[in-house]
């Protein structure tokens, strides 16, 4: 049921981006949907930071996890392997986006809407460096091509959110294996707001094993 409550809210969260959007109230809660007006750029009011950043937290530990990553938004590797992951298991929810059964075709604004929960300079991205390359690649006339991702065999969990001051948000959270659901890294991601599709930037993830 949280699976589903999530899946809805994400989809609700990616059409914000075309003026309008109906967010879950939270996953512990009953699924109900509540209107609100939006504008590009925008999250509404009542959304909570763990459901409308979940896309970057969950990109960000598996393409840690799984490539072996130090958290440097520094490093264009870093970045451009954690924005490869956001976008290709959440780009599809886009309604901006063209895909077939394993290919992903996405404008150029889309790729600044997601880096800018991961990278503070979108307006500045550096090239694509090669380890990532064979995965995410411009197509020409400002539009990526991307090899289409699965979520594999474990899952992000986030606990709820702790808002502290000068608006910083810190949220503690779990990879977990689906197969037993057993705790494979805990982690803890700061964010802090920002005037951009998701809400928030993500700032450090640091994990505790």
């Amino acid at each position: 049921m949280k699976k589903l409550i999530l899946t809805l809210t994400l989809v609700s969260l990616l059409t914000v981006s075309l003026g309008g959007a109906a967010f879950a109230q939270s996953r512990q809660e009953p699924l109900s949907q509540t209107s609100a007006e939006t504008v590009q750029g925008s999250v509404p009011a009542q959304a909570d930071a763990s459901q409308v950043m979940y896309p970057a937290v969950h990109a960000l530990v598996m393409a840690m996890t799984e490539n072996h990553l130090d958290y440097d938004p520094e490093d264009p590797e870093f970045l451009w392997t954690s924005l490869y992951y956001m976008l290709s298991l959440y780009g599809q929810m886009d309604q901006r986006a063209e895909f077939t059964d394993d290919t992903l075709l996405l404008p150029g604004e889309v790729i600044q809407d997601y880096a800018a929960a991961l990278y503070p300079d979108v307006s500045s991205l550096p090239d694509i460096p090669s380890p990532i390359s064979q995965r995410i690649s411009q197509a020409g006339n400002g539009i990526y091509r991307l090899a289409r991702g699965d979520e594999g065999l474990s899952q992000v969990t986030v606990e709820p959110p702790i808002y502290l001051a000068e608006g910083t948000v810190v949220m503690n959270g779990a990879l977990v294996a689906l197969e037993d659901n057993s705790v494979l890294r805990k982690f803890q991601v700061t964010l802090l707001p920002r005037d951009c599709m998701f809400g928030f930037i993500i700032t450090d993830l640091t994990f505790s094993d």
